[in-house]
């Protein structure tokens, strides 16, 4: 028999094996309050520490909203300088359903909807790559790229959609 205990998001059996548990963004958001989530973010970039209280509404937003569960993985990558890593990152999406004929399985993730969003499983790479606040910090960088409201960035994709129109028309 096996006995294992949680260690943020990884099982460590009485064996010592690893076992990464599979999350969802919306439980790790539901596991941390706002006060450590805004530190993490505001190390992770300085100059969001101007939108604290937009930052805030939308963690708010986030845990009061349901998430919708699909088979797209939340895939976040670290960006490299010279060589070197940083503690930026990428969010996008990955549909393992895509098959290999199709153009692309990844998918841009910032005018989806934040009920999307919370129920993407989180890669597992990921996973073993940060933690579980700067996975929340960088998946709200990625979320208010276009605005601190859903309704904000939907409007900003629909300005870019008529605008797109307007030059096919022309």
């Amino acid at each position: 028999m096996c006995v294992a205990f949680f260690v943020g998001c990884v099982y460590v059996g009485v064996t010592g094996q690893r076992k990464i548990k599979t999350m969802n963004l919306y439980e790790i958001i539901r596991n941390h309050h706002w006060l450590s989530v805004c530190e993490i973010l505001f190390k992770l970039d300085p100059e969001l520490q101007q939108f604290e209280l937009e930052y805030e509404q939308v963690f708010k937003s986030l845990i009061e909203l349901k998430p919708i569960i699909s088979n797209i993985i939340l895939m976040i990558d670290r960006h490299w300088e010279e060589g070197k890593p940083t503690e930026h990152a990428h969010a996008y999406g990955y549909d393992p359903s895509v098959s290999d004929s199709e153009p692309t399985p990844y998918l841009a993730l910032e005018w989806t909807n934040w009920e999307k969003w919370l129920g993407f499983e989180i890669d597992r790479n990921a996973i073993e790559e940060w933690t579980e606040l700067q996975l929340i910090g960088h998946s709200m960088i990625e979320l208010t790229l276009d605005g601190f409201t859903q309704e904000e960035v939907w409007q900003t994709s629909n300005n870019l959609v008529s605008q797109i129109n307007t030059i096919k028309s022309k």
